[in-house]
């Protein structure tokens, strides 16, 4: 989420003590190596879609049994009152990095991760834009993740961070924006944050996300977001106006027809063809354009409308997910057939290349830019 400041240190503590003795009762086994191989970082779901150990952003979230042993981190997550997405236990081993990157996807744009350092080290520096922090042991922060960000752990130490993300409720940002420390104002001597101590036998209720992306994105939505992505191009300096022109067109013009498609058929399964074929067609047109239209120096918009917009406009593969019924936090979701996937018309197969994905997207999918690689080997790099 886009935030006014790099940093914010919320006015929130916790018992490091506690949280180490838990984060001690967990084997090597239980860790699991990030999914693009990054040298020295490797995670432990806490909480995830169907409460197992997945890199999923799309379906309900569950408690992993990771979780349910950790009474005090439970406690900590349901301190928050919100409700919770993706949460960890994320390791950074001694003289790795989190590479640079900058997270544009759709899951971070209403979204904030909660940083609560475990185990670090002041040589452990945690890096946005052109600014940097410490944070330290059971300190409770927040960061801008759409700005290019990194984290370095210089220490002999294993650097372990308590993640937890959410959108927050108004109540969340009030705190956020009336007690926060925001950067360049970390020193004020009068900030006391409160502190949660661990409760024995404490019973707790921690509110998990059911619903988090859409089957079919709602017009107004996709209004909102293309219009965002336009004022970002105008915003952008060194674009060249012809292309910006073109670009911009391209995203008005796809607002208008997924209106007018979103009329005919809503979300029904009917239209799931029609609209699909539209994302393929619009990417198609913008593609030529991708090194010429940025909305910075590092991120083309291109890159954007992947990730914020067409990417997550369809997900068709939740239609199964919202119609089954609940399961076990410790069991994983029933995999997604593709006999739940819409076969395309021929008219629609005649169009399309054969590397194109089918319209729920996922990491191992072509990308929809067409340069015939894996989406998480291209647009879908570092998100």
């Amino acid at each position: 989420m886009k935030l006014a400041k790099e940093f914010y240190r919320l006015p929130l503590s916790f018992d490091v003590e506690r949280l180490q003795q838990e984060l001690a009762a967990f084997d090597e086994d239980d860790w699991r190596a990030h999914h693009e191989s990054f040298k020295g970082n490797s995670a432990i779901a806490l909480i995830s879609v169907g409460g197992s150990f997945n890199n999923e952003f799309k379906g309900p979230m569950s408690p992993t049994p990771a979780l349910l042993q950790s009474p005090y981190i439970q406690q900590v997550i349901a301190s928050f009152g919100e409700v919770i997405g993706r949460s960890r236990l994320m390791r950074l081993a001694p003289g790795c990095e989190v590479p640079l990157h900058s997270d544009i996807n759709y899951h971070w744009h209403n979204r904030v991760r909660i940083h609560i350092p475990i185990v670090t080290d002041d040589a452990v520096q945690f890096h946005c834009d052109d600014k940097q922090v410490h944070m330290g042991e059971g300190e409770c922060w927040i960061f801008d993740s759409w700005k290019y960000h990194k984290v370095v752990n210089d220490s002999d130490k294993m650097r372990v961070h308590l993640v937890i993300d959410t959108m927050g409720s108004s109540r969340f940002w009030q705190m956020v924006n009336e007690a926060s420390l925001a950067y360049g104002n970390l020193e004020d001597p009068d900030f006391k944050p409160k502190h949660l101590s661990y409760t024995p036998e404490k019973s707790t209720e921690i509110i998990t996300e059911k619903v988090n992306f859409p089957l079919v994105m709602p017009p107004s939505e996709v209004r909102l977001l293309t219009q965002e992505l336009c004022a970002q191009i105008q915003s952008a300096t060194g674009n060249g106006s012809v292309a910006s022109q073109a670009f911009i067109k391209l995203l008005n013009d796809f607002a208008l027809d997924w209106q007018a498609l979103w009329s005919q058929f809503g979300d029904d399964k009917a239209g799931w063809d029609v609209f699909h074929r539209l994302r393929q067609q619009t990417l198609a047109q913008a593609a030529p354009l991708e090194q010429q239209v940025m909305v910075d120096s590092q991120t083309s918009a291109m890159k954007i409308l992947v990730h914020l917009i067409m990417g997550p406009a369809m997900s068709p593969e939740l239609a199964q997910v919202n119609t089954a019924a609940p399961q076990p936090a410790s069991t994983p979701s029933a995999p997604i057939s593709s006999q739940t996937r819409p076969a395309p018309s021929s008219q629609a197969a005649s169009t399309m290349k054969k590397q194109q994905p089918e319209p729920g997207l996922t990491r191992n999918s072509p990308c929809p830019c067409g340069s015939g690689k894996k989406y998480k080997q291209c647009h879908g790099q570092l998100n």
